[in-house]
């Protein structure tokens, strides 16, 4: 199983309900990916999940991570169907 990392923007901005979108992704991908904590050590993947398109949180943190990043609801179709293949 995925273990996924989700880092919001600090929501200046947002033109759609990131919140909804990211359980929408939890529930489309059960049993395929888990959400885990920011300080998880076994992270897979952080997805962060923006706003608006300029897409401003700060993810210098997670380095050397893999980052996905979501600006728009149909960035997460893409993820959707990226992990379901």
């Amino acid at each position: 199983m995925l273990k996924v990392a989700i880092k919001y923007c600090g929501g200046c901005n947002p033109y759609y309900d990131r919140v909804a979108l990211v359980r929408r992704i939890g529930s489309r991908l059960q049993g395929k990916v888990e959400f885990v904590s920011l300080d998880n050590a076994s992270v897979d993947l952080v997805l962060a999940v923006e706003g608006c398109l300029t897409a401003c949180a700060d993810l210098s943190s997670f380095d050397g991570k893999e980052i996905r990043i979501i600006t728009q609801p149909d960035d997460a179709e893409k993820f959707i169907h990226e992990i379901l293949g």
